[in-house]
């Protein structure tokens, strides 16, 4: 607790009393606050549960720790600096306007990081300049990996609703609940709230409108370079899909094994360290490439570190329900960056490629590979990233805009960003000579956020900075992002938005390419291919 003085911005909470800071001239943040009990001991894996509300007034000054994870290298593009982590990590920040505003839209965003890494206090989603442009902004950090959806046959048993996993998204449900109760004490309007995301982020705004538990807590959405959109997996879980939850199951059971820890209580009473670094017997599979240098931690974690189709948060995967129709019919920005492959795992070497793509892909592996080709080491290296990058993020962003184009009403507009930021020497990427538009570049000049990091900005990037802000802005208030002008931004069907420093109309991702997961994928009928 803190006692306030005469100039710290307050806020009363049904849970308590809040302290936070002025970042800049009419604008309040206030950071860490909880929105559901700590996840440890008894409650992990668990369903989020109430805040315990506190007497006299919390600091909310500063961020609170990440979730348990292991960070990429502090030289990589993903990087938010974090180091401090801890299991007791349900905690959001809040940036509003001054005290005695009221009514402002609200964005609540989730951060990248492929479910493994990542939190709400990365630079990048500071939310002074939406602040101080009218919006509020509400980051949110949830459970992670291991910790945040592994499935069990004994947390199937105890649930009560015969699933487990999914307590990281269940965590975001909460956060979203969190909003609607109290984000009109900070001056939002709980009845305009758009549910963003990127990355792992984006994944998550694909299964929340999907999920029946989510239903009516959010407005709009935004969902930059958002994967999850391949169909359900009986097998390891994979940043394109989910897996089912007899599979996630399965996994969690070969985990128990190897740690040693049978019984759900052994595991309950593991270190969280031990839990996420114990690798499983099986194989990788098409994740067990030569990766870029910090990712092997995190993608081998996959198999039970993400979201399954548990019956409950889930009850079919995002691109059934999406070909359904099943799924919020709220306004959707939806984009894709130039080279989504950064940051990607590939394929070292040309006879691997080839080796990869005819046991992932059998009788369809000459069709990739036309789409695909390498004769070279170096080609097969750039293919598999290509390759991986269409399967996991453009695909799967421009299909949730497709298919919401076809089978919802609200309007929906796709963009692609093709600035390459002035990013130093010094960066893995860079010094790897693969960064350009990187995966999540967008972000920052969305949120208005470049001097967030110390580059060669230029008047061109602020320039295109504020116009992409501004149209987020306008979106976030009226569901449309050219109602200001600031970018002439068509609906799907009239075409898509080329994000430059010259923004203009723009072109679909490649359409051969495309065309190919659609029928891999089993919905080409649908999208009329």
């Amino acid at each position: 607790m803190v006692t306030p003085t005469s100039t710290t911005p307050m806020v009363a909470t049904d849970d308590g009393e809040l302290a936070g800071l002025t970042p800049a001239d009419g604008v309040r943040a206030f950071l860490g606050i909880p929105y559901a009990a700590p996840p440890v001991g008894d409650l992990r894996w668990r369903p989020p549960q109430p805040v315990v509300p506190w007497t006299g007034t919390r600091d909310a000054a500063e961020h609170a720790p990440a979730a348990p994870q292991f960070p990429p290298p502090p030289n990589s593009l993903y990087s938010g600096g974090e180091q401090r982590f801890s299991e007791d990590c349900l905690h959001l920040n809040v940036w509003t306007g001054a005290e005695g505003e009221t009514g402002r839209p609200v964005l609540v965003w989730l951060h990248f990081g492929a479910y493994q890494f990542g939190s709400a206090g990365n630079p990048i989603y500071d939310g002074t300049s939406l602040a101080a442009a009218g919006i509020s902004v509400v980051t949110v950090n949830h459970r992670l990996g291991r910790l945040g959806f592994l499935a069990h046959p004994e947390l199937t048993a105890e649930s009560g609703y015969g699933g487990s996993g999914n307590y990281g998204l269940m965590d975001q449900i909460a956060a979203l609940q969190w909003v609607r109760r109290h984000i009109a004490a900070f001056g939002g309007d709980p009845a305009n709230v758009t549910l963003g995301g990127v990355s792992a982020g984006g994944h998550s705004v694909h299964n929340l409108r999907s999920s029946p538990l989510a239903a009516g807590l959010f407005d709009k959405v935004i969902v930059s370079s958002g994967p999850g959109m391949g169909p359900a997996l009986d097998g390891p879980g994979h940043p394109a899909n989910p897996s089912t939850l007899a599979a996630g199951e399965q996994a969690g059971t070969e985990l128990a094994q190897a740690l040693g820890a049978p019984t759900l209580a052994e595991l309950r009473a593991l270190p969280a360290e031990q839990l996420m670094a114990t690798q499983l017997p099986r194989a990788a599979g098409r994740w067990s490439f030569d990766l870029v240098p910090g990712a092997e931690v995190g993608l081998a974690l996959f198999d039970t570190g993400y979201p399954v189709i548990d019956g409950h948060v889930l009850p079919q995967d995002p691109l059934a329900a999406f070909v359904a129709g099943e799924v919020a019919d709220v306004p959707m920005l939806a984009g894709n960056t130039g080279n989504e492959a950064s940051g990607l795992p590939y394929i070292g070497t040309l006879a691997a490629y080839r080796a990869d793509v005819e046991e992932a892909f059998g009788d369809l592996a000459p069709e990739v590979l036309d789409l695909y080709p390498a004769t070279t080491d170096e080609e097969a290296q750039q293919s598999s990233w290509a390759l991986l990058a269409d399967q996991v993020f453009v695909w799967s962003t421009w299909t949730a805009a497709r298919l919401h184009h076809r089978r919802l009403t609200s309007p929906v507009r796709y963009h692609r960003f093709l600035r390459t930021p002035p990013i130093p020497a010094g960066y893995d990427l860079v010094e790897r000579e693969y960064a350009g538009a990187f995966h999540g570049a967008d972000v920052p000049y969305a949120f208005g956020t470049l001097d967030t990091r110390a580059w060669d900005w230029t008047d061109a990037d602020r320039a295109l900075s504020a116009r992409v802000q501004q149209a987020w802005v306008d979106f976030l208030r009226t569901g449309d992002p050219t109602a200001s002008g600031a970018l002439d931004w068509p609906t799907l069907g009239d075409g898509v938005l080329a994000l430059d420093l010259d923004p203009r109309p723009g072109e679909e991702p490649d359409p051969a390419r495309m065309a190919f997961w659609d029928r891999f994928h089993g919905v080409a009928d649908v999208l009329g291919r």
